[in-house]
């Protein structure tokens, strides 16, 4: 069974961070990383969560943590990140 990631963070504008993500998806992909779902929370419009299938956990948990990922979520105003590993009961 495959392992998940739920991320959700604050952003400054929801459809730059959009657009700024889509273009990311290369690199995520290279990281075994798949995108499943993107949600804009309805109440707090500013606020972006998606859900990822996980090939190989250390990569992805290497992905997270690169500094070329943070320097990404600096362009796309990304603030007050959370990220859930999610694993098959």
């Amino acid at each position: 069974m495959a392992t998940h990631v739920l991320w959700q963070a604050d952003v400054a504008d929801f459809s730059v961070w959009l657009k700024v993500f889509r273009e990311d998806k290369p690199m995520r992909e290279a990281a075994g990383i798949h995108d499943l779902h993107i949600w804009q929370d309805s109440e707090q419009r500013d606020h972006a969560v998606a859900l990822f299938e996980i090939a190989d956990l250390e990569k992805a948990r290497d992905f997270f943590e690169s500094e070329e990922l943070a320097m990404h979520h600096e362009r796309g105003g990304v603030a007050h990140i959370q990220i859930k590993v999610l694993t098959p009961a």
